[in-house]
């Protein structure tokens, strides 16, 4: 007679991953949180863009309507359009909602933000877990969850704080691919079509992983099966729905047609077009009996969506940042780190291998084992790992969905082996595996060349922590002028209004935070009453990037950082390496205003 599994044997497989990620999430998120708290107590958060989420959520929660996406404390009196999504404000603006009656604002905004981030890791290690259970079987689910848990620096964006868009991205990317890896059918199309759309209305900082994702999907579709037919309809289905449903529902007050960086006017048109492709191939892939008229289809609806997406789209192909300004172009978004190609040249080479050796190792696997095996699944995931990596080249912040999704082909590798005969072997591959090694691995080899950027991210660590910003905050409400860098954190710490922040639709503002900046202290007082700006506030850091350094010479930035203080300001005391200053009143500069 055949035993009866118990059902506790029967849950155990089920439940035992979703354990494991929840044990590790406990435990990571309770580490960070200890050691960040002196700045988490007080929401300074990690990072300005999790600041000015914060803002923007504060806004909604106040009244702020669903569909206006204005920072009205930032840039010109009108305030700035953001390009951001009101998607990734939903479930931290529900917790803070839900629990402020029961905490208060406060604490339901510092639980919000703990808990978010942690949320979300636990389904980006569940993910990670599935996919490699859809490929490699049951063993080697625990192998990936843990992997995942230490892949830096996908992890970097789930710490406490971290509410910015892009660990909702990595999330709905896992997702996307734990759909490519899975039998195809019509269903699981349409969820891919669905997460697909809501990743690009979020943010097109994953169109990279997303194009990539796409490319195996078509392959895939190439090999003429029904069930593969049914899935790119599906997922073109599921991708014009979306769209459709949130440019019905959440379409932006704001609406340029000059931007491609985000759910705009050219990105949504490319977006229906894509997915009007994609249900054109889930129907007429049946009558397409061969791979070479397969070919010749895909070719030819790849043309006319591409003819179709120039006609309305054309920004797109320039990039986000085209309608950016020239100087700005140079000046600031040159610098932005995750902007920059992995082997750019102020890139440090223990940057180079923290960032991308978990990448490139996770993706020769993959290569390797697709080519050994012909595994269609293992294909698809080597694809997407493969065009990923080229991406990432160009762009390092793509090594934030890259290096933890690399992981899932070396736990495959370990699963594989026999944990009693080749031990050691085992072990090399958790050595390189683990994403925290190649970590501390760049940090020895750049203090080893003096090239470590530690120094540096103590001043910056130092001059924005949340004290000295509270300190101008309680100064009466005004018009605060600060470089670019330091602007979210004074419209999350403060009740000022914002003159520049790291926001590229914020052309005017940031342009006039850097001539304000590098003007010499006289023009700067006649730029200081055009904007009607009552406080100017600097950290010791705040641009020294290399390309400007020459614009510095006798400006009020290099006044200010030497210790000098023009006339027209008046120190503010904050406790910290900020120096923040009150602007006179107009009637009160003498004519000798501006010297330093």
């Amino acid at each position: 007679m055949t035993p009866v599994a118990s059902p506790s044997s029967r849950l155990a497989p089920t439940w035992l991953p979703i354990l494991l990620a929840a044990s590790l999430v406990v435990i990571l998120t309770a580490v960070w949180t200890v050691n960040d708290w002196a700045a988490l107590r007080l929401l300074r958060l990690p990072d300005n863009d999790d600041m000015m989420r914060l803002a923007e959520i504060r806004d909604w929660i106040g009244g702020q309507r669903l569909n206006d996406l204005m920072q009205y404390r930032l840039g010109p009196p009108g305030g700035a359009p953001m390009h951001w999504s009101r998607l990734a404000d939903a479930v931290p603006a529900g917790i803070v909602i839900t629990l402020t009656p029961l905490l208060g604002t406060h604490a339901a905004e510092l639980t919000a933000v703990i808990a978010w981030p942690a949320l979300l890791l636990v389904l980006y290690l569940l993910l990670a877990g599935r996919i490699a259970r859809s490929i490699g079987g049951r063993p080697a689910t625990p192998v990936a969850i843990i992997l995942a848990a230490l892949a830096f620096p996908t992890i970097s964006l789930f710490i406490p704080g971290r509410i910015d868009h892009h660990a909702l991205q990595i999330v709905l990317l896992f997702a996307l691919v734990a759909g490519l890896v899975r039998a195809p059918s019509w269903t699981i199309g349409a969820a891919m079509g669905v997460l697909a759309a809501l990743s690009l209305a979020i943010g097109l900082e994953a169109a990279p992983e997303l194009i990539a994702v796409m490319v195996a999907l078509g392959w895939c579709w190439m090999d003429g099966e029904r069930r593969g037919n049914a899935r790119a309809a599906g997922f073109g289905v599921g991708l014009l729905a979306t769209t459709g449903f949130m440019l019905a529902f959440l379409h932006p007050d704001a609406w340029p047609r000059a931007w491609c960086d985000g759910f705009t006017a050219a990105s949504t048109s490319a977006t229906l077009a894509l997915g009007t492709g994609w249900v054109a191939l889930g129907l007429f892939g049946a009558r397409l009996q061969s791979y070479r008229s397969r070919l010749i289809a895909a070719a030819v609806v790849g043309a006319v969506v591409a003819v179709s997406a120039s006609q309305t789209s054309l920004v797109c192909i320039a990039g986000p940042y085209d309608a950016l300004h020239p100087f700005l172009k140079q000046a600031w978004m040159a610098n932005v780190a995750e902007a920059r190609g992995l082997f750019f040249d102020q890139n440090s080479p223990g940057k180079v291998v923290a960032f991308g050796m978990l990448s490139a190792i996770g993706t020769v696997v993959a290569a390797i084992d697709a080519v050994r095996t012909r595994d269609r699944s293992r294909i698809a995931l080597a694809m997407v790992l493969g065009i990923s990596l080229v991406a990432a080249v160009a762009q390092v912040r793509v090594t934030y969905i890259l290096a933890g999704m690399a992981t899932v082909p070396i736990a495959l590798r370990i699963a594989a082996l026999d944990p009693e005969k080749q031990a050691l072997q085992r072990l090399r591959w958790w050595a390189l595996g683990a994403g925290m090694v190649w970590y501390l691995a760049g940090s020895v080899i750049d203090t080893s060349l003096g090239q470590s950027e530690k120094a540096a991210r103590r001043v910056y660590a130092d001059c924005i922590r949340a004290k000295p910003f509270m300190a101008v905050g309680r100064q009466p409400t005004g018009t605060l002028m600060a470089p670019i860098d330091d602007g979210a954190y004074f419209i999350g710490l403060t009740p000022h209004h914002v003159v520049a922040a790291p926001y590229h639709r914020n052309n005017a503002g940031n342009l006039a935070s850097y001539r304000f900046f590098l003007a010499t202290p006289e023009r700067a007082a006649t730029i200081a009453r055009q904007w009607a700006v009552d406080y100017v506030a600097v950290c010791p850091g705040d641009l020294r990037e290399r390309n400007i350094e020459r614009l510095r010479n006798g400006s009020l930035i290099d006044a200010l950082q030497r210790g000098g203080t023009p006339d027209w300001l008046v120190p503010i005391t904050t406790g910290g390496s900020l120096r923040a200053f009150r602007v006179r009143q107009p009637q009160r500069l003498s004519k000798g205003a501006g010297h330093a």
